[in-house]
Order: C-alpha cells, then sequence, then structure tokens
C-alpha cells in the first residue's frame, strides 16, 4: 500500500483530512502546507498519493503533479467544482462527496504504479472506449470520461480495462 501525503495550507482541514483517512484505516504519513515540502518527501520515497488543495502556499496542484517523481498520484480538491482527469492528478470538486473520495483514495493507494499514468496505447483505447459511449448513449466526451472513471472507481479495475470492456461488448 502507497503511503500517504496530505499538503493543505489551513492547518485544521489537514488534520481533519489525516483523521477522516486514519479512521477509514488508510495510513497518512505526513502532512505539510507546501508543494516544496512535498516534493523534498516524495524523491526520498519510491511511490505515494499526495491529498492536497488545488492551490498550495508555493504552488498549484498542477505544477506540484508535474515534478514529482513517477509513481506518485494527486488528489487534488478544487472549489471549482469540477471533477477533472489529467496526467498523474485527479481533481475532485469540494464539498467532497465522502464515500467517492474514500474509493478514490483506496484505488490510488492499493495499485502498484500511478494509477493515472497511461502509455499511449492506452490512451487510444479510452479515446476510443469514450467515442462508442457519446454515440450509443448520446453524451459528451467529458459525461464519457466520468463514466470510465467512475466505473473505474466502482469496480477497482484500471480505467484502460473498462475501455477495452465497452470496446468488446459493443463489436460483440
Amino acid at each position: 500500500m502507497k503511503d500517504i501525503i496530505i499538503a493543505y495550507p489551513t492547518k485544521n482541514v489537514a488534520l481533519q483530512l489525516r483523521s477522516l483517512l486514519e479512521t477509514e484505516g488508510f495510513h497518512v504519513s505526513f502532512v505539510c502546507a507546501t508543494g516544496s515540502s512535498v516534493l523534498s518527501i516524495a524523491h526520498d520515497m519510491h511511490e505515494g498519493v499526495i491529498i492536497c488543495a488545488s492551490i498550495l502556499r508555493d504552488m498549484g496542484a498542477g505544477s506540484l503533479a508535474e515534478n514529482l517523481p513517477v509513481g506518485f498520484d494527486v488528489i487534488a480538491l478544487s472549489k471549482n467544482g469540477r471533477e477533472e482527469y489529467m496526467g498523474n492528478m485527479i481533481n475532485l470538486p469540494l464539498p467532497l462527496h465522502k464515500d467517492e473520495f474514500l474509493q478514490t483514495v483506496a484505488v490510488l493507494v492499493s495499485t502498484r504504479s500511478s494509477f493515472t499514468q497511461r502509455s499511449s496505447l492506452d490512451s487510444d483505447i479510452i479515446s476510443n472506449a469514450k467515442l462508442v459511449l457519446m454515440s450509443s448513449k448520446n453524451i459528451t466526451e467529458s459525461m464519457a470520461h466520468q463514466y470510465l472513471q467512475k466505473e473505474s472507481m466502482r469496480t477497482g479495475k484500471k480505467t484502460v480495462e473498462i475501455a477495452r470492456e465497452i470496446i468488446n461488448d459493443f463489436t460483440e
């Protein structure tokens, strides 16, 4: 299981997140307030999950995610109200839905390598599955992507596995 680092500029919020996670059986290794602290800690670790505010005292979550070593995923808690997935970062909107948040954390800490990092082949498979969903369900790309991610979190399977199943079901 991967280590968890919480990075939040507000100490009380950081401690509440740690308490919630530890109550649910997760191990939080570090709590800090800045992205530079996270980067320093992460360079001494092999892998982990960072739970942070979308904007820290010294950098945004996107910059943090870009500068982390391979094997790290970021869950950025965002006030913009949109759920987004990019690179090795997942933006979750505030206020959090507790069960979805805990399920996201559970999937990320239990996967061996960076969950959100994909090869170009995997990206192509996911793109094709989104096209299938868009045409068969008459939904937008964003909705198709959200569907894939939610199914991934619900089943504990990687998004590319869900995408392959959708494509296989459609071609049969």
